[in-house]
């Protein structure tokens, strides 16, 4: 499994926020057939609160390629199957995709993305790749 060109620096952002990563890939089993899926990670917020409100999973997407809506359709199938994968096995982890500021202001240069984003109701993490800093949630 290729990991995406910002894999390394999102993966040390989280570490750097305060973050353990727990699995590099996180893999998830899907109900009723012989078949996983690997998110690029799974995190967890070191803290005095129950681990299970503290878990997230992390797809990594750079969105570097020519094609943004190309990269944003991939994107979205992924986190679409992947979060119904961690809604049917009842995990207490939520979904996010990890972006950088570059990769997000793509997308946010399409209108057509903004709405679907509102419509599936993504969750994104904004990593400056160049301090390995995340600089904002987007729940």
């Amino acid at each position: 499994m290729a990991k995406d060109l910002i894999h390394n620096a999102v993966k040390r952002a989280f570490e750097l926020s305060g973050w353990e990563v727990i699995k590099d890939p996180f893999t998830i089993s899907l109900l009723g057939d012989d078949t996983v899926v690997h998110v690029d990670l799974s995190a967890q917020k070191k803290s005095g609160k129950s681990p299970d409100e503290q878990i997230v999973a992390i797809e990594i997407k750079s969105f570097a390629g020519l094609s943004i809506l190309g990269a944003f359709h991939e994107a979205l199938g992924q986190f679409l199957n992947y979060r119904d994968a961690i809604r049917e096995q009842d995990l207490s982890i939520k979904l996010f995709l990890a972006v950088s500021e570059e990769g997000w202001e793509k997308l946010n240069s399409l209108t057509f993305v903004q709405r679907r984003i509102k419509q599936y109701r993504l969750k994104f993490v904004i990593v400056d790749i160049h301090t390995n800093s995340i600089i904002r949630w987007i729940k």
